[in-house]
């Protein structure tokens, strides 16, 4: 019996951290400066543009890696 009654103060506390938790999150989170819509578009934008830029520089490393490859196996082969 006293197990079932400690099992359910338990709970209560945990419900009753879970909430102030949560209380917490929100008030944390109304203290946050979002981004403008416009600032997130630039954002992307730059981000977009690197990686574009990365993805070509892979590409042509890739290509000259390929292409040495290939001479070395032509001339032991």
């Amino acid at each position: 019996m006293a197990r079932q009654a400690s099992m359910g103060v338990g709970r209560i506390g945990l419900i009753a951290r879970v909430r102030d938790f949560l209380q917490e999150v929100r008030t944390e989170v109304s203290k946050v400066s979002w981004p403008t819509r416009e600032e997130v578009k630039a954002s992307t934008q730059v981000v977009l543009l690197l990686l574009a830029i990365l993805a070509g520089i892979i590409y042509v490393y890739d290509f000259v890696f390929q292409l040495i490859v290939k001479v070395v196996l032509l001339l032991l082969g």
